[in-house]
């Protein structure tokens, strides 16, 4: 690791994913600064930190998802490392991402409220990966604070350049519904592969999906589709999906997700549906720790991406283009 003009790199990792952040660490060659994370009785968080970090480029690893209050974590690490020449935060998966637009009448957008609270609390520079939409970046304020950079990277580089390595598991792309037609045609360009995508139809009544009169245009018959995705909650979408695929003659079908943003319910969701072969596989990233972990099939398959988290964090500290990690879906 190279000494960039703010520094020696130090490399702070959050409680929020500490495997994730120790993997990536692995990959920098670097050992994580020692900051202290404890809650008091009422159970607010005290942060410490025991390292000196004058002279350092110091970079905050955290998935800053709901299951605490990360955020909070987030401004109060970033606080107590002020005496550092520089602090950027480097984050797999940001909370609130598909609260980005008013949907219905007198909701609020949360995703613009988080983005402020990361633009104030005192970083320089930061990354973030795979927003469910590209405006994402823009609801950052880099005018008012010291923010003054925003890197928008996709980790879904990472799954497509798996499923060219294993061409065999995919004859045609997928997409789930109309949101998600851009990005699956533009992978599909990319893999050589035909798309198809799916219309979906609701009974009047009770706004469930109906797998019987739901159509795909395209055809997937005797095929081992694939489907790529920025996010997988509570998993209806996929089922649907993968009930739709199958009702219409796919031999196969994969999922291919980014962020595994899990709701309680997710596992007793879609599991079965792996055991039973409705759906095939799953390959996720993990941008999150994984719930359930070490009950799932099989066939829920996690790949790492500390490698890519990892070039993104060199890139910044010495200031290199982020051009070779920039992926245009």
């Amino acid at each position: 690791m190279k000494k960039s003009k703010f520094g020696e790199l130090g490399y702070i990792i959050t409680n929020s994913h500490p495997s994730l952040g120790k993997e990536v660490g692995n990959f920098l060659g670097v050992k994580p600064l020692i900051v202290e994370s404890k809650l008091f009785q009422n159970n607010e968080l005290d942060i410490r930190r025991l390292c000196d970090v004058s002279g350092m480029d110091i970079c905050i690893f955290s998935s800053l998802h709901a299951r605490y209050d990360t955020m909070k974590e987030l401004r109060l690490t970033s606080n107590s490392v002020k005496s550092a020449n520089r602090v950027f935060g480097v984050f797999p998966f940001v909370r609130d991402g598909k609260s980005d637009h008013i949907k219905r009448f007198g909701e609020t957008v949360a995703y613009k409220d988080t983005a402020m609270e990361i633009s104030s609390s005192g970083l320089e520079i930061i990354a973030i990966f795979d927003q469910h939409s590209s405006q994402h970046p823009s609801f950052y304020d880099t005018t008012h604070y010291r923010l003054r950079t925003v890197h928008h990277v996709y980790l879904m580089k990472i799954l497509i350049e798996y499923a060219m390595e294993h061409d065999e598991i995919i004859d045609s792309v997928l997409a789930l519904d109309d949101g998600g037609f851009k990005r699956n045609k533009k992978i599909a360009e990319l893999l050589v592969k035909d798309v198809s995508f799916i219309i979906k139809e609701r009974d009047p009544e009770t706004r469930k999906i109906s797998i019987d009169k739901s159509r795909i245009v395209g055809n997937v018959t005797g095929q081992k589709v694939a489907a790529f995705d920025d996010m997988l909650q509570n998993g209806g979408t996929l089922e649907a999906g993968a009930k739709i695929a199958k009702h219409n003659g796919a031999r196969e079908i994969s999922f291919f997700v980014v962020h595994n943003d899990f709701s309680s319910e997710t596992y007793d969701r879609i599991n079965p549906l792996l055991e039973n072969g409705t759906i095939d596989r799953i390959f996720i990233l993990e941008t999150l720790p994984l719930i359930n972990e070490g009950k799932w099939h099989k066939n829920l398959i996690v790949i790492s991406p500390a490698k890519l988290i990892a070039d993104v964090i060199r890139r910044i500290h010495e200031e290199d283009h982020m051009r070779k990690v920039f992926l245009e879906i």
